[in-house]
């Protein structure tokens, strides 16, 4: 039978076979490139003590992401008050890009805390502790630089090594329902920005803003220490950093399930880079992390300065926003689950750069800004409850945190940078094309939806990956059990003989 050349026989691998068992001598199930082989090794019990994951993770993302998002809150106040002397809108434009790069760059440090202590809970009590310093020290400072290291650098790296270890781990416990379970732990961060929006705004209008990041680090700090504490894993853990004759008992023996293979934590495996499925899903991170972020952060300013509206209009429409993300984000893994993890993100993530030309470019008025903040909010936060179960179906569980790890350190570049070329697009609209108010948003806007699109385009390339290669192991399965079901023939039972 002739064999079709496809990108897939960069990891053509041993069939998947009836008679292949966790036991079989002639598969190295620790090496195989087989992702089915790999994934079917692992007991997972679909639920239980999941879903108490799943809760702590939608309050974690709550107040680390959802504080995250209200940057848009502070960086109205920033440009209405002139609040650090000689300080640009670029310039405060950094500041959340930097807390996103940072975050991003934080990946493979946090594996690296997560092997070689033992405990996936080091890098997230240490996240805790960098979450809680990055708003409290922002709230004491006095210049742009300090506020560029704290609420930047500081909070970047906390979001950083606590998202890393709680991506992979819903992972451990669901498999059919793994999008569900992801996209209402990413709706927490819709949860948070919808609250802590609103008490951010009201916090800064009552008393100051000072005080407003105080309280929003001691609340980040009062929520993750009992949520860390409850999380746990399916994979045994035993902190290093214990006495010896302490560890055991100290292991989560009790929920935990042998498997024959076992979860990768490499801090930083290049492979991925160029791996034939995976690097486009890579580039889908590029191109949706631009369109996000771009949306998220211009979304008050355009209303506020493009069209004129109040701050309070504006904090509504981020509010809406993110009320948005919390009912689209476990939507969105709820269809995944259903119809199919690339198809239906494809679809979503067009559907979020059709948004940005269809409502945000025209609008005009206060209305319709609020039926796109609705369906951007819906629509266009996919990646976050996607990503995981993504870069499952492509690279298989065990190899999940190591390929989230690359995947978040590649798409620090647009985290840092996506919100400044935004801004840098309006300014050239406004210099060199002399346009003003929301005239000079549009080409902001067509990139915003342009990034949203092209994410799609390369996520298609993905999934046609992905059904190569089960297509190739489909039919090498069938050939290795017709092969085992004929019986030998006479010329070959002669010559045993």
């Amino acid at each position: 039978m002739t064999k079709q050349l496809d990108a897939t026989e960069a990891i053509r691998a041993p069939p998947t076979t009836a008679s292949e068992t966790p036991d079989s001598t002639h598969i190295d199930l620790a090496t195989t490139d087989n992702v089915r082989l790999s994934d079917a090794q692992f007991s997972i019990r679909e639920g239980g003590y999941g879903w108490v994951n799943v809760v702590c993770s939608i309050f974690v993302n709550a107040v680390t992401w959802g504080v995250n998002t209200t940057f848009g809150v502070y960086f109205s106040y920033y440009l209405q008050h002139d609040y650090f002397t000689g300080a640009t809108p670029m310039r405060y434009a950094y500041v959340g890009g930097l807390s996103v790069a940072a975050c991003m760059l934080a990946a493979p440090f946090s594996n690296l805390l997560w092997r070689s202590s033992g405990w996936f809970k080091t890098p997230l009590y240490l996240g805790m502790v960098f979450v809680t310093m990055g708003q409290v020290g922002a709230g004491l400072c006095r210049t742009y630089v300090q506020l560029l290291f704290t609420q930047g650098l500081v909070f970047g790296i906390g979001l950083g090594l606590i998202m890393v270890p709680t991506q992979p781990l819903l992972s451990q416990w669901f498999r059919r329902k793994l999008s569900y379970a992801q996209g209402l732990s990413a709706a927490g961060s819709g949860l948070g920005g919808l609250v802590l929006a609103n008490t951010t705004r009201y916090l800064i209008q009552e008393k100051s803003l000072e005080y407003a990041l105080i309280c929003n680090g001691i609340v980040s700090f009062v929520v993750l220490l009992p949520c860390i504490t409850l999380m746990k894993s399916t994979e045994p853990q035993t902190p290093r950093f214990l006495p010896s004759g302490f560890r055991k008992s100290k292991t989560e023996s009790s929920t935990t399930t042998t498997s024959t293979a076992k979860i990768r934590k490499n801090p930083l495996e290049l492979k991925w880079l160029v791996h034939p499925g995976y690097a486009f899903v890579l580039l889908f991170g590029v191109f949706s992390m631009i369109g996000y972020f771009v949306a998220l952060y211009s979304l008050a300013a355009f209303a506020s300065s493009g069209l004129g509206l109040t701050q309070k209009q504006a904090s509504t429409l981020q509010s809406i926003l993110a009320a948005g993300q919390m009912v689209g984000r476990p939507l969105c893994g709820l269809l995944l689950d259903l119809v199919g993890r690339h198809p239906c993100t494809i679809v979503i993530q067009t559907l979020a750069g059709l948004t940005c030309f269809a409502f945000w470019l025209p609008a005009r008025s206060f209305g319709l800004l609020v039926v796109f903040a609705v369906t951007q909010g819906l629509l266009g936060g996919t990646i976050w409850s996607s990503v995981a179960p993504l870069s499952a179906e492509v690279v298989g569980i065990r190899d999940l945190p190591s390929a989230l790890a690359v995947f978040w350190l590649v798409t620090s570049v647009p985290g840092q940078f996506g919100q400044p070329m935004a801004v840098a697009l309006i300014n050239y609209s406004q210099k060199r094309l002399g346009r003003r108010g929301a005239d000079a948003y549009l080409i902001s806007i067509g990139f915003c939806g342009a990034c949203f699109v092209m994410s799609g385009v390369m996520l298609c390339m993905s999934w046609r990956f992905v059904r190569s290669r089960n297509r190739v192991q489909q039919l090498e399965s069938a050939d290795q059990q017709t092969s085992d079901a004929t019986p030998p023939s006479e010329s070959q039972t002669g010559e045993k003989m």
